[in-house]
C-alpha cells in the first residue's frame, strides 16, 4: 500500500442535485461543500457557453437556464443508457460525457475541500437501473477522468448510512424517491454485514415528474386569470423560470401549507395560488405509483421470507431523496401500512453511504468473486487506520451482499407444438438468473440443438425489460454484445446436449460459457454493455479534459 493517505470518495451522481463525499480523519463520511456556493449540494445542471471550451456546472448554470435554455442540459441522468444526443458549436456530447463534466466539477470541488487528489470514486446508481444504465455512468466516471472503483445502488448506499447499535440487527425497508428516479429496497444490516434482500423501482418516475405537473398547473391558472395576448405556454424561456419556481414551490410546500406565485407575461400579470392540498391531488397518481412499486416489493419479501405479512417484517422504514420531504409520502406510508416512516439524512445519505461502501470495498476486496481472507483484511484494516490517523476500531467495515435488480436468460425455440417445424420460430427466454437473487449467482442449462444435422449453435442474452419477468420475447431486451455462435460443427443429431453456465458477479458484470460436450467447442461472452465503444470513451475523454469547467 502507499504511503499516500488514502482518501475514499463517494459521489451520488443525481437527477436534480450532486453530492460528493470522502471519509475524514475521525473515520467517518463528510461532504465536500461546493467551492463556490459552500453548498453541501451541485445542481446537475451544465450551461455550454457560446464559443465553446467552458461550461458552468451547478447553481450558476440553473440561473442562467432562465436565460438561456437551449445552452443548458439538465436531468440528464434519465437518458443514461441511451443512444441521445446534444450538440453545442459543433461537437456532439452524449450522456456520458454531459454526466462527465458534472463528475469533473464534483471532483474539483473535493480536491479543493480536502487538499488531496480525487483519483479512485465509487458513484451511486438507482437500484433499478439495469447493466446498460449502470455502465454507461461507469464510463461517465472514465471520461472525466476518474478511475470508478465502485457502482453502488443507490438505496444501499443510504442504508449503509444507518447506524445499529450494538449486535442488533434490523431489516430496513429504504423509499428512495429522487429527482428522476424512485427505488424500494429491503435491507437486512446488521453491525458487519448488509445484506440487499430485494429491490423494485421506476427508472421514470421521480421529483421532476411532480415539478412538471405543478409546472402545467401554474400556467393553465395563469393564463386562465390573466389572459395574455400571446400563450406562455409556448415560450420556452418562460416555461423554465415557471418551472424554476415549480421546483422552490414545491420544496416550500413541504413546510407551509400554501404558496401565492405572482406571475408576468407580455404586459399581464396574476397571483396563482397553489395550496398543498391541491398540488397533493395534482399529484396523486405518482405518488400511488411508488405506494404500488412498494406494494410489489413487499410481496417478493413475502415470498422470501415464507409470510403473508411482509409488512410486518419491517423494522424501519428510511426516507431518503429530495421528493421525499414531502408531507404525503410520511402519510401515506402509515395509512398503507402503518409504518412510521423517518427522513433519513434524505440529500447526503446516498454520497455519504457511498463514501462508506468505498472503504469497506478496500477492506472487503474481492477479486475474481474471491472475498479477501481474514488475516489480509486485518492487515489492511491496519493500514488503512494507520494512514488516515485513526483508532481501528473505528474501521469497522460492512460486508455488502446485493441482489441482481433484474432478471438475465438466453434465448430458446418452442418446440413443443407438433407441427413447429412448419410454423414460424417461436422464441422466448429462458431466464437463467432471476431479479432480486443475491450475487454472485452461478446457474447452468442444459440446452440443446433443434434441428437435424445443425453445424452450429447461436446464444443470444437477454435483460428483462419491464416490472415483471417473463418468458415473452416482447418482455425482455437483447443484451448489446451479449450475442455469439459456436461455429464449424459436425452435423450433430437434434437435441444434442448444449452445455451453458451463465454467472453475475457482486457488481453485475456477466459471464456466459457455452459448450458442445463432444467437440469441446466453446463459446465465452463478457458482457460489459455500453452505449459507446472504448474508443468513443476515449475521444469523449479527450474532449472533456479540453473543457474548462467551473461552479
Amino acid at each position: 500500500m502507499s504511503d499516500e493517505t488514502p482518501t475514499f470518495y463517494g459521489i451520488d451522481l443525481g437527477t436534480t442535485y450532486s453530492v460528493v463525499s470522502y471519509i475524514d480523519e475521525s473515520g467517518r463520511p463528510a461532504i465536500a461543500r461546493n467551492a463556490i456556493t459552500n453548498d453541501e449540494t451541485t445542481p446537475s445542471v451544465v450551461y455550454f457557453q457560446q464559443g465553446g471550451g467552458e461550461v458552468v456546472v451547478g447553481k450558476e448554470a440553473r440561473n442562467v437556464s432562465r436565460l438561456y435554455p437551449s445552452r443548458v442540459v439538465e436531468r440528464v441522468k434519465r437518458s443514461m443508457g441511451k443512444e441521445a444526443q446534444w450538440e453545442f458549436d459543433g461537437v456532439t456530447y452524449s450522456p456520458e460525457s454531459i454526466s462527465a463534466l458534472i463528475l469533473k466539477q464534483l471532483a474539483q470541488d473535493a480536491e479543493y475541500y480536502t487538499r488531496r487528489p480525487v483519483r479512485q470514486v465509487v458513484i451511486t446508481v438507482p437500484a433499478y437501473f439495469g447493466m446498460l444504465e449502470r455502465e454507461a455512468t461507469r464510463n461517465a466516471g472514465a471520461i472525466a477522468g476518474l478511475d470508478v472503483v465502485g457502482i453502488v445502488p443507490e438505496p444501499v448506499a443510504a442504508a449503509l448510512e444507518y447506524d445499529v447499535a450494538g449486535d442488533d440487527t434490523r431489516t430496513i425497508l429504504v423509499y428512495d424517491l429522487g429527482g428522476g428516479t424512485f427505488d424500494t429496497t429491503v435491507i437486512r444490516i446488521g453491525p458487519e454485514v448488509a445484506e440487499v434482500l430485494c429491490t423494485h423501482g421506476d427508472q421514470q418516475l421521480g421529483g421532476v415528474d411532480w415539478d412538471n405537473r405543478l409546472v402545467e398547473y401554474l400556467l393553465d391558472e395563469f393564463v386562465s386569470r390573466a389572459d395574455p395576448s400571446d400563450d406562455p405556454r409556448v415560450d420556452e424561456e418562460f416555461r423554465q423560470e415557471v418551472a424554476l419556481t415549480a421546483e422552490e414551490v414545491k420544496r416550500q410546500l413541504s413546510t407551509v401549507t400554501s404558496r401565492r406565485v405572482p406571475m408576468r407575461y407580455a404586459g399581464a400579470s396574476a397571483d396563482v395560488e397553489v395550496t398543498r392540498e391541491t398540488f397533493e391531488e395534482l399529484t396523486r397518481d405518482y405518488l400511488e405509483r411508488t405506494i404500488e412499486r412498494t406494494e410489489e416489493l413487499l410481496k417478493v419479501l413475502g415470498d422470501k421470507l415464507g409470510t403473508d405479512d411482509p409488512a410486518a417484517a419491517i423494522d424501519e422504514v428510511l426516507l431518503v431523496g429530495g421528493s421525499s420531504k414531502m408531507p404525503a409520502v410520511t402519510r401515506r406510508l402509515a395509512e398503507k401500512w402503518g409504518w412510521t416512516p423517518r427522513l433519513h439524512d434524505p440529500d447526503l445519505a446516498v454520497a455519504k453511504g457511498a463514501a462508506r461502501f468505498a472503504l469497506s470495498q478496500a477492506l472487503w476486496e474481492w477479486d475474481d468473486d474471491t472475498p479477501a481472507t481474514d488475516e489480509e483484511r486485518q492487515q489492511r484494516r491496519a493500514e488503512i487506520a494507520l494512514q488516515l490517523g485513526v483508532p481501528e476500531e473505528k474501521l469497522i467495515p460492512r460486508q455488502i451482499v446485493t441482489v441482481l435488480p433484474k432478471a438475465f436468460g438466453v434465448r430458446l425455440q418452442d418446440t413443443s407444438a407438433p407441427d413447429w417445424e412448419s410454423q414460424p420460430a417461436k422464441l422466448y427466454i429462458e431466464h437463467l438468473v432471476h431479479a432480486n437473487e443475491q450475487l454472485p449467482v452461478t446457474r447452468e442449462l442444459a440446452a440443446s440443438t433443434v434441428v437435424e444435422g445443425q453445424t452450429s449453435v447461436e446464444i443470444a442474452l437477454y435483460e428483462q425489460a419491464g416490472s415483471t419477468e417473463s418468458p415473452d420475447l416482447s418482455a425482455n431486451k437483447p443484451v448489446d454484445k451479449g450475442k455469439g455462435e459456436i461455429n464449424d460443427l459436425p452435423p450433430l443429431p437434434r437435441h444434442s446436449p448444449i452445455n451453458v453456465s451463465m454467472h453475475v458477479s457482486p457488481e453485475g458484470r456477466l459471464r456466459l460459457d457455452a459448450v458442445e460436450p463432444s467437440t469441446g467447442k466453446k463459446l465465452n461472452i463478457e458482457v460489459q454493455v455500453s452505449v459507446l465503444s472504448e474508443e468513443e470513451v476515449r475521444q469523449a475523454r479527450e474532449v472533456v479534459a479540453g473543457i474548462t469547467v467551473r461552479g
